[in-house]
């Protein structure tokens, strides 16, 4: 549920606004799929696949070219989209899954977008360094790396003891992702007054508790 979470699809489209010209962009999906509720049913139901979501917000929304980079396209498919990425040819980003775990060589990638994170330290750092890859004409890149938090802010101080103790179990593993994203960028004092909001608010002293 968190992995396709489809909150994630909507603030997507949001940040997009203002990169719909830009070139040499990564969407980074998972495997997953999202879901809806079903009021009659009282439970979730399967609509669609992440990418697939992705494919049609950008490349049909948002009219952009956007092309495909999964395990289903070719070795020679590969090589023509990488070519047209690196160039900015006929193609502004690629909607990909597993490619920065798969040893995928892309150093043009400007803006990544990361809307599948994993919990495990190695993993994430590793993804990061793949983005990070020096290019020709790239002096540095963008990586969002999308938080998923259990339910809007607003809503915590008003939640039992139960529910917190449930909700900071998932808080604390997403922000101990965003304070190392956040210790070599940029933008780290950003990173930093946001992760401590969220920390007070759901009263985390220390990560390991």
């Amino acid at each position: 549920m968190v992995a396709g979470s489809r909150k994630k699809i909507e603030k997507l489209e949001k940040i997009m606004q203002s990169y719909r010209d830009k070139t040499h962009m990564l969407v980074y999906c998972g495997a997953a799929s999202l879901y809806r509720y079903d009021f009659y049913e009282h439970d979730y139901e399967e609509e669609e696949r992440q990418i697939e979501a992705v494919i049609n917000l950008l490349g049909n929304k948002l009219n952009m070219k956007v092309a495909k980079f999964t395990a289903q396209e070719s070795i020679e498919e590969r090589m023509v989209l990488e070519e047209k990425f690196a160039e900015g040819r006929d193609l502004q980003a690629l909607v990909a899954i597993r490619c920065l775990d798969e040893g995928v060589n892309i150093p043009a990638i400007r803006t990544a977008f990361i809307l599948s994170s994993t919990t495990n330290p190695k993993e994430y750092i590793q993804r990061r360094g793949r983005v990070l890859r020096l290019a020709e004409g790239k002096d540095f890149a963008g990586i969002y790396d999308f938080i998923t938090l259990p339910r809007d802010l607003s809503q915590v101080p008003f939640l039992g003891e139960e529910e917190r103790k449930q909700d900071t179990s998932l808080v604390k593993k997403e922000l101990e992702r965003a304070e190392e994203f956040g210790r070599l960028a940029i933008n780290r004092v950003v990173t930093d007054m946001l992760i401590e909001e969220i920390m007070d608010i759901y009263k985390i002293l220390i990560w390991n508790c």
